[in-house]
């Protein structure tokens, strides 16, 4: 049986992640209904790094909103890994992300998104563009 049309869980990446002001994130994050947190990205990237990935899901449960300050490039693959993994319990949770610094949907470099992991990182970005906007 075939059946014709688009797949409905194609997901836009053409569009750009949202960014904030970091001065203005505690402010953003407040607007929000429910529990926050606020973390630089290093942070967040280094404790992603001491968890395992099965415990995500408790991480983001129960949450509104993530502000992320000084989101930049990354250059390990590990850790873009891992932001991967997180994204998805976000996606999955319906977390509102707020971000500074670089938009999230460029957070992947331009040798990940042509390498072997490349439709993880589009997926995550789509993810991310629909948990900024």
């Amino acid at each position: 049986m075939r059946i014709d049309g688009l797949d409905y869980r194609r997901r836009e990446i053409e569009g750009h992640a949202i960014t904030t002001d970091e001065e203005r994130l505690p402010e953003a994050l407040s607007t929000l209904a429910g529990t926050t947190t606020l973390d630089d990205f290093d942070a967040l990237l280094a404790h992603l790094g001491r968890v395992h990935p099965s415990r995500y899901v408790r991480m983001v449960e129960g949450l509104a909103g993530v502000g992320l300050r000084g989101v930049h490039t990354l250059v390990d693959q590990t850790d873009a890994l891992r932001l991967v993994a997180f994204v998805d319990r976000l996606y999955d949770e319906q977390v509102r992300v707020l971000a500074s610094g670089t938009p999230l949907d460029e957070v992947f470099g331009a040798e990940m998104m042509a390498g072997g992991y490349r439709k993880k990182y589009q997926r995550a970005v789509s993810r991310l563009i629909a948990l900024t906007n």
